[in-house]
């Protein structure tokens, strides 16, 4: 069938909406939109992240007055668009190129045959007997390479992307045989619609040699198909001497979905004391319970994208159980920390369900489908250095993914945070933090954080990009997160 490019300019409003009714409200699985913000979970002030199995010992070792050690609960959100200013303005221009004639498809009568073609009948000769062939191939060609300079792009650039996180973290025991025992639980969904482009390659020679083929056939003769390249295939009639051009290609929409809870339990412990400072050790072994989903839609039948996302979100999602188990290493000293962990030990890979493959033809495609068929969350060391001064109310510091990762949308993210506070003595005077964090790694986007903690137990946090993207007219942050936490003693 003809292959029509169709747009909606809700398209990825839609898909947020999608991304974010989609999950059930209930964090750091693997890697993903949301940057490391200002917040730091259980501490205040910058001094560690709770990312590292080894903090919690530390952290109830100091009993520092600013930082609260009984737990944490947090629920945060995150939205990130590609860099693509105007991007339904440019999907409804790859429409407009293909889109088939107003008179369904059919063009406009050529000029009689001749009736007897001269030996040695030309190229040349059809084009004096056709001279809107020429024009046609021509025009053909620049709409070609014109749609797939768009394609190109929008597959590098064109997403929408949608993070939904909740995590809470409670001590169990503050001298579990000399160390402490926490207990984190979290959720964390994603959600992201991506185009998958099959590669457009016109060869106009290709189409010049078959529309030659045009005279050579008599009225007697059935319908030809005349395949032009690219996917482009010019149906000729010979009894009423009409065209008609049809653009076939398996250029799809994916959108995939992910619901990833986890449960956990680190134990955390004093390693070796001195004078010059404090070695603590951490373990955290993790339960994983993951839900995948995803859905296709080639972008020839989309004629609502809203009802793409409504089959997101019905989706059945299939799960599967994983384990997995991080270590830690805090050396604390009077004025300064540094910190080394890895996370994901063991590397378990998750599939996704079985896409449809029965009308897809083209390898790169299928190619692409495989390469979205699974994540793997993947081992990652982080490293982190902290300096503060003698009451640690002001501090600085810093934490670097050592390597990149994947999430669980094929994105890589090597996450590097910087972050100065000050702490607060008194209830009424809130904590703040300032940070900035880039993404090392794929988008290499930057975020600017800022943070305060109100009467030393709420904590709000918000980081945003720097950089826009233009949609219907409309200027918008590329990535806005929010995060709010309460954390407290018991």
């Amino acid at each position: 069938m003809p292959y029509r490019y169709q747009s909606s300019r809700r398209l990825l409003p839609a898909a947020v909406l999608a991304c974010l009714t989609a999950f059930a409200p209930f964090t750091k699985v693997c890697a993903g939109i949301q940057p490391k913000s200002a917040s730091l979970n259980y501490s205040q002030k910058s001094l560690s992240s709770a990312g590292n199995p080894a903090a919690a010992a530390l952290i109830v070792e100091r009993k520092d007055p600013h930082v609260m050690t009984g737990g944490i609960i947090e629920i945060g959100a995150g939205l990130e668009y590609g860099d693509l200013d105007e991007l339904f303005a440019k999907i409804d221009e790859i429409s407009n190129a293909f889109k088939p004639p107003e008179d369904g498809g059919e063009q406009p009568d050529l000029p009689p045959k001749p009736e007897q073609p001269l030996p040695g009948y030309t190229w040349q000769d059809l084009l004096d007997e056709y001279p809107e062939l020429e024009d046609r191939v021509d025009v053909l060609k620049d709409q070609v390479v014109s749609a797939a300079g768009l394609l190109a792009l929008i597959a590098a650039e064109g997403y929408g992307k949608a993070e939904a996180t909740s995590n809470a973290s409670f001590v169990l025991n503050e001298d579990l045989y000399g160390g402490t025992l926490l207990l984190g639980m979290g959720f964390k969904g994603n959600a992201k619609v991506v185009g998958l482009f099959e590669a457009i390659e016109f060869d106009s020679e290709q189409a010049r040699s078959a529309i030659s083929t045009i005279p050579d056939f008599s009225e007697d003769d059935d319908i030809q198909a005349l395949d032009l390249s690219a996917g482009i295939t010019l149906y000729y009639n010979p009894a009423n001497n009409k065209v008609r051009l049809t653009f076939d290609n398996d250029s799809v929409l994916l959108v995939k979905s992910t619901k990833i809870a986890e449960f956990s339990l680190a134990y955390s412990k004093l390693a070796h004391n001195s004078e010059q400072g404090s070695l603590y050790w951490g373990v955290k072994p993790t339960f994983y319970r993951v839900g995948l989903t995803n859905v296709t839609a080639r972008l020839g039948d989309i004629t609502d994208a809203e009802a793409i996302f409504q089959d997101i979100k019905d989706a059945n999602y299939i799960y599967r159980n994983g384990f997995d188990i991080d270590f830690g290493l805090v050396w604390a000293a009077s004025q300064y920390q540094l910190g080394v962990s890895v996370s994901n030990v063991f590397e378990h890979t998750y599939k996704y369900p079985e896409l449809d493959r029965t009308d897809v033809d083209s390898t790169d495609i299928l190619r692409k489908f495989d390469h979205h068929q699974e994540f793997t969350m993947q081992r990652q060391v982080k490293l982190e250095a902290g300096i503060f001064t003698q009451n640690r109310q002001w501090s600085l510091h810093a934490e670097l993914d050592a390597n990149p990762v994947e999430d669980p949308m094929r994105d890589r993210y090597q996450w590097f945070t910087l972050t100065a506070g000050y702490a607060a003595d008194s209830w009424w005077l809130p904590s703040v933090r300032f940070g900035m964090s880039r993404n090392l790694a794929g988008t290499k986007l930057g975020y600017l954080n800022a943070g305060v903690t109100m009467m030393k137990f709420i904590n709000l946090d918000v980081a945003t990009t720097l950089d826009t993207v233009t949609l219907d007219g409309d200027n918008y942050m590329r990535g806005v997160n929010l995060r709010l936490g309460v954390q407290f003693d018991f």
